[in-house]
């Protein structure tokens, strides 16, 4: 019988805990209810208590019991964490639900982003509303998060329906389709993009796909990037097609659509698998409008949409944003090839585009010729990364890079 977790504090939310468990029972499943509450004096009847939970992060609760509640949410969260990773790795736990305030998601969230991408993970929320943002929640991981209408405050007819839903929603889950990500036999290859080098990247996948792998995009304008760091950590993916570097501009400029300080092109250059890089869409920074640079009217820029501007960098800008990437695939373990395309390094950037500047865009390529390790492997290719070409060279390449590892590996 598939079980689900259900994660959540029996001190306030009991009554809703011991609903859903019904509810999935009902729907064929075996609910594996966890505490983790955090107030003194509270026994409960679930399946792991919160002595088991705080147990399994290095702790004992007669320890720790008077603590702050920062340092014991941090507790509960890390023991939750670790039971779901070692429970779902052994093939006892099939799926995650979660459910309560600020305190309850926190930590459920915290343990479902332990769970391999794939399995069914849902959180039930009161803060899933208004203006708050969801990456605290979801991370890099594919948690599905309902809004809980009520306040989870002992049962009624409309959080009832709701639970009711929620449980429904992750027994359909697992039932259907619900696993962990498998790519039997092949090289699993991730590859960035973002609507400015879309053609060029899709192309060059397209490409990989037809030489038998198995490619997964991922939208470079932040959590993209986040996730493919992720994915490699996790040893899920054996090489990169790296062809969109734009997240790395607002680790310069800050804000925007950064994947983080120091995240993106670490983790492929930690791994040593190989990788493929271009300078995609590393020319320019997305504003908006009203958030211009003071001196854009003497730059190049077009409107992407009614209130974002993409704008072109300067030459001192593009070389300082250059040596960030240099100086971490210098730092590469594996193979790493670097492409650069000559005739623009996005979509308008062609000569006659309106983002066309040749003093910025050889002002990158001079620094990674430059800039770069004897050990990495330097290329130009005489084509705007947008086409056929530069999709032809890149996919070739990744090929090469490969078959190259696999011949080393034997």
């Amino acid at each position: 019988m598939n079980t689900i977790a259900v994660v959540a504090s029996s001190d306030t939310k009991q009554a809703e805990i011991d609903f859903v468990s019904q509810q999935l029972t009902a729907n064929g499943l075996r609910p594996l209810t966890i505490d983790t509450s955090t107030s003194k004096g509270h026994n409960s009847s679930s399946n792991i208590s919160r002595e088991a939970v705080v147990e399994a992060a290095g702790h004992h609760w007669a320890d720790i019991e008077d603590e702050s509640r920062e340092f014991l949410l941090s507790a509960m969260a890390d023991g939750a964490s670790t039971l779901l990773a070692e429970l779902q790795a052994n093939g006892q736990l099939q799926g995650a639900l979660g459910l309560g305030g600020l305190q309850n998601t926190t930590v459920a969230a915290s343990a479902m982003q332990a769970l391999p991408i794939g399995v069914p993970k849902i959180i039930v929320s009161t803060v899933a509303c208004g203006t708050r943002t969801f990456d605290s929640v979801v991370g890099t991981s594919d948690i599905m998060v309902m809004p809980s209408i009520t306040d989870l405050a002992g049962l009624n007819p409309i959080s009832e329906r709701i639970l009711a839903n929620s449980a429904a929603a992750v027994a359909g889950a697992v039932k259907a389709g619900g696993r962990p990500v498998e790519v039997a036999g092949l090289s699993l290859v991730g590859a960035t993009l973002m609507g400015a080098t879309n053609d060029g990247v899709v192309h060059a996948m397209d490409e990989l796909r037809d030489s038998g792998y198995s490619v997964v995009p991922f939208h470079a304008t932040g959590v993209g990037g986040q996730v493919l760091e992720s994915l490699i950590t996790a040893g899920s993916l054996s090489a990169v097609l790296d062809l969109t570097l734009h997240e790395i501009v607002y680790e310069y400029f800050g804000g925007g659509f950064g994947a983080g300080t120091d995240q993106r092109l670490i983790a492929a250059a930690e791994a040593g698998i190989p990788m493929v890089v271009a300078p995609g869409g590393l020319d320019f920074i997305c504003q908006w409008r009203g958030e211009l640079f003071a001196d854009a009217e003497e730059r190049k820029y077009i409107w992407h949409n009614e209130n974002l501007a993409h704008v072109k960098l300067t030459e001192k800008e593009a070389r300082d944003v250059t040596r960030i990437v240099v100086g971490r695939l210098n730092r590469a373990k594996g193979p790493v090839t670097v492409l650069l395309p000559t005739r623009g390094l996005r979509t308008f950037a062609s000569v006659g585009g309106p983002l066309h500047d040749r003093v910025v865009d050889d002002a990158i390529i001079e620094e990674f010729q430059t800039g770069l390790s004897p050990r990495v492997r330097v290329a130009t290719v005489e084509a705007n990364l947008n086409d056929r070409e530069f999709s032809r060279a890149a996919a070739s390449e990744l090929n090469r890079l490969l078959l190259l590892d696999r011949v080393v590996s034997a």
